[in-house]
């Protein structure tokens, strides 16, 4: 199972080092990726970029002489960045095909922006810039990461920022929207505390399954400004087709 990681803006590939070494210690399979252009790639390339990495990944489990021969997991991946490489990673999850084509089963936002263009639907903007729940339709798991305060920090990005992703996301999605208090802009660009521990719980809940992480992200952490989340932990049984939610009576 792996985890592939992209930059923001101006960034390169080292810039995502401490993430993509600290998934690995967990024992997932870690790739950090930068952009083309690290000044002039949009979120699209960059999201791009991200399936690209999936591929890559992908091809070590059959390459003759990689090291990873028969040892890579080509069905579980999440997609993951910083700011920009955030946004990126929602993006991702909405381009056409990606399910079938990209095994990505989950997504980590780390302070996200997201920008799309379009004069069609964007009418109030002059640069023709929004976000609208149309524009993230899917149904893939996503956990965003923002800071209490980044609006201070990007007043341009009103309505573009983390918690922006996280409402517009579909209440039909799991997700999560974990804002650290008094949090800036780089509150989750390195993994410590509670923000490494949630993006891990994330992690090992959707790339290798194990319910028993479910309560542990139901939790709010002591950091949090503000904590909600679509995820519901009940068990539950599928019988022909149609699923009971196990009650106490």
């Amino acid at each position: 199972s792996s985890v592939v990681l992209t930059p923001g803006w101006g960034g390169g590939s080292s810039t995502m080092s401490d993430w993509g070494e600290f998934f690995a210690s967990h024992g997932f399979l870690s790739m950090t990726i930068g952009p083309n252009d690290e000044i002039n790639d949009s979120h699209q390339q960059r999201a791009e970029g991200l399936l690209d990495a999936i591929e890559t990944i992908k091809e070590e489990q059959w390459r003759a002489a990689s090291p990873l021969l028969g040892m890579v997991d080509t069905s579980r991946f999440i997609v993951s960045g910083y700011s920009m490489g955030g946004g990126a990673s929602q993006v991702a999850l909405t381009l056409e095909d990606f399910t079938s084509n990209h095994s990505i089963v989950a997504a980590i936002a780390l302070n996200p922006t997201i920008i799309f263009e379009d004069c069609d639907i964007c009418t109030d903007n002059e640069y023709c810039i929004c976000l609208v729940p149309e524009f993230l339709e899917h149904d893939i798991p996503t956990i965003v990461i923002a800071g209490q305060n980044e609006i201070d920090e990007l007043p341009s990005y009103d309505g573009l920022l983390g918690q922006d992703i996280y409402y517009n996301t579909p209440e039909t999605t799991d997700k999560i929207l974990y804002e650290i208090s008094n949090g800036s802009h780089g509150s989750a660009a390195f993994p410590s505390g509670s923000v490494q521990e949630k993006a891990l719980y994330w992690a090992k809940y959707h790339l290798t399954e194990d319910i028993s992480y479910c309560d542990s992200l139901l939790l709010s952490p002591d950091d949090a400004s503000l904590y909600v989340t679509t995820i519901d932990c009940s068990p539950s049984v599928a019988i022909d087709d149609k699923t009971i939610v196990p009650k106490d009576f």
